[in-house]
């Protein structure tokens, strides 16, 4: 108790409020600091993680459609069911060529961007080979169709899915790290909210502290000694 006896009370009123303030300061900017992080995290999760997997799984989906629809054609004998299905057939590719522009826009990795890098390459052969087996299949030549849609169509079809899947696996271990980034996050926020709760505590004890010494001494009355 000594050391508060021995502090004006000028002092004591600004130590105790400049602690407050201090305190109340760098909770505030920490915590806004966290928040915005922890949010710009859960936006990248799904802006840059959820919706390109999505655009993959529509891209995958417009592929198997296309595999299906050059079978139909192959099998069809109608010269307008050719039309219609070949016209789906462009059409499908077309879509698929403008939701890849659309996920490249988005934030890649460098082993995201490599396999983006590879998905183009086999995406030209699988065009090149669909040319060819409508070319046949429209010209009547439906056993060739056939074995190109079986032998090179199938093997392009294949090698094109490789770097799509991987693109979706690496979509989800980025995005996991993003989540447990923006957990930590949140635990330092839960963290720091104890510790600010802590130091109220403490400083409500120090200013009692102080007052109950300014009490004391406001108390102790001046005794005149008198020398002989």
């Amino acid at each position: 108790m000594n050391w508060a006896y021995r502090i004006t009370k000028r002092d004591k009123v600004a130590f105790a409020l400049g602690s407050v303030f201090a305190i109340i300061i760098l909770a505030n900017w920490f915590a806004s600091y966290s928040i915005g992080r922890v949010s710009n995290q859960f936006s990248e999760v799904y802006h840059d993680r959820l919706v390109p997997s999505l655009v993959i799984s529509d891209v995958m989906e417009r592929y198997y459609q296309n595999r299906l629809t050059l079978e139909d054609h192959i099998l069809s004998g109608s010269a307008s069911e050719h039309d219609s299905l070949h016209q789906l057939v462009v059409a499908n590719t077309v879509e698929i060529d403008a939701l890849i522009d659309q996920f490249e826009k988005t934030y890649l990795i460098e082993r995201e961007s490599a396999r983006l890098a590879t998905y183009k390459k086999e995406f030209g052969k699988l065009v090149a080979v669909q040319d060819r087996i409508l070319k046949l299949s429209s010209e009547g030549e439906k056993a060739q169709a056939g074995h190109l849609y079986r032998t090179e169509g199938h093997q392009a079809f294949l090698h094109l899915l490789e770097p799509l899947h991987e693109l979706i696996k690496l979509q989800g271990e980025v995005g996991k790290e993003l989540y447990q980034s923006a957990d930590r996050q949140v635990k330092t926020l839960k963290v720091l909210s104890y510790l600010v709760i802590g130091m109220a505590v403490f400083i409500g004890l120090l200013v009692a502290t102080l007052l109950q010494a300014t009490r004391k001494l406001n108390n102790i009355k001046p005794q005149n000694y008198h020398l002989n």
